[in-house]
């Protein structure tokens, strides 16, 4: 039987989500992700928890934040990026103008986006230098297992998983995995993928420093319209301008 989750024990303990506890939200992807490494059923019921934690912390006194967490360590790196990634993409539903209920299941979505890296080599991950074609190749099926994991889990979780195997398809049609019959991806497939290159660009990775935030906003605005989904793009950049200024 698995431990009971942080998420668990620290609302056993009175606290509550929002600001510093996003904390406990961060352990708690953070055991989930453990226990899909692990080979169990990803915990769906902890993710909805997580989700709803992330929610309420981006409400503070009823108004829009994007209290996005730092990372403390490059090995970190997964769990962090989920919950930022979660962050980011539900902030931007509001933005466009999704009920509450949409804005949660697009949080569980991208908080499961990348799920299928959890079973990777951490020394993959982590790796400083070029990496090989095979291992190149390695990383590209995670889409595929991402959606397995999920589908395998539970069912009902379809848009995660249809999330996960498309976050990584561009707008023209290039991109991984390629479907045996092509067709465009879901509409929160492409604010997910905006959101996951966005944070990724701006967070400190071993064979790179962060982006400056204007570069990330040309590199995102000069794909529009065969990269990235055009709406999409200009409501993520006028988002982040005013929720995450350059710090």
């Amino acid at each position: 039987m698995s431990n009971p989750t942080p998420l668990m024990q620290s609302r056993a303990n009175g606290d509550r989500p929002g600001g510093d506890a996003l904390a406990a939200e961060l352990d708690l992807v953070r055991w989930i992700h453990a226990e899909v490494r692990e080979g169990r059923p990803l915990p769906t019921v902890e993710t909805y928890a997580a989700v709803a934690g992330i929610h309420v912390a981006l409400r503070p006194g009823n108004r829009l934040t994007l209290p996005l967490v730092p990372l403390p360590d490059m090995g970190d790196y997964l769990a962090v990026h989920a919950l930022n990634v979660a962050m980011l993409a539900m902030a931007l539903a509001e933005t466009v103008d999704f009920d509450t209920d949409a804005i949660r299941r697009v949080g569980a979505a991208a908080l499961l986006h990348d799920i299928g890296m959890i079973r990777l080599p951490p020394e993959l991950l982590e790796k400083s230098g070029q990496i090989s074609t095979a291992d190149r190749d390695r990383v590209k099926e995670h889409p595929l297992e991402g959606a397995r994991i999920i589908l395998q889990s539970d069912p009902s979780f379809e848009l995660a998983a249809v999330v996960a195997y498309e976050h990584h398809m561009k707008v023209d049609g290039s991109g991984y995995p390629k479907p045996i019959y092509p067709r465009p991806a879901h509409y929160v497939s492409r604010l997910v993928q905006l959101c996951d290159v966005y944070h990724a660009l701006r967070t400190p990775r071993p064979f790179r420093q962060p982006w400056p935030r204007e570069i990330i906003y040309s590199f995102i605005n000069e794909r529009a319209g065969f990269e990235f989904h055009p709406a999409l793009a200009a409501a993520l950049t006028q988002m982040t301008q005013q929720l995450d200024p350059e710090t």
